[in-house]
């Protein structure tokens, strides 16, 4: 694995998981309202969807990795198009926030599980993400497979941490989240860095043998 690569992919899904998209909003929501313990859940079925996006992206990578310089280049620039284009979006973006109200109602473990599944799963940036930043950081003169391994497992450990910091502090937390200013300063704040990310990498270059 080419350390250098993966801590700037560290930094890149730091950014991103600490943005309360609807994976976050979902997992806070249900804390409050079925307990911390039960929306572990939640988090498993968002990371399991993760894992079948990653699969499905690397399926689709191997050609990518072995192609020329050409292709590397054409995918380059849509990851690095995506980074800057989630940052503007962040900064521009009217903060979505709400839906913390407690219920009276009880939900299973499997029921949890299937929400955080099905959120994850139908958001479509999710796999655009995986297949268009995994190859800016894959070093093509190393083995593909650990790699992708390795960045799949940092993904999703990086993924699961933020929401379980989330979650476990859901109840102080629903005051960040339920002020507009707030959350809008953080989105720019992510914003920015995501467009400083998305500049950064738009100087990688393939690394061949």
């Amino acid at each position: 694995m080419n350390w250098t690569l993966w801590i700037s992919f560290v930094g890149t899904v730091l950014l991103i998981g600490v943005t309360p998209g609807p994976s976050v909003l979902l997992a806070t929501a249900n804390s409050m309202n079925y307990g911390s313990k039960k929306t572990i859940g939640t988090i498993l079925g968002d990371l399991s969807a993760n894992s079948l996006q990653i699969l499905l992206s690397a399926l689709g990578l191997a050609t990518i990795v072995i192609s020329s310089g050409e292709i590397f280049s054409l995918i380059k620039w849509i990851g690095v198009g995506y980074l800057l284009y989630m940052g503007i979006s962040k900064i521009i973006a009217k903060p979505k926030i709400g839906g913390f109200e407690k219920k009276s109602t009880e939900k299973s473990f499997l029921k949890l599980y299937g929400e955080g599944f099905f959120m994850s799963a139908s958001n479509p940036k999710a796999i655009v993400f995986f297949a268009a930043l995994f190859p800016l950081f894959i070093d093509q003169s190393l083995s593909f497979a650990p790699q992708v391994f390795m960045l799949g497992i940092t993904y999703l450990a990086i993924d699961g941490i933020c929401l379980l910091i989330y979650v476990q502090f859901a109840s102080k937390l629903k005051i960040f989240l339920e002020n507009k200013q707030k959350v809008h300063l953080q989105n720019k704040t992510i914003g920015t860095l995501l467009i400083f990310s998305g500049i950064m990498l738009s100087f990688v270059k393939r690394t061949t043998n």
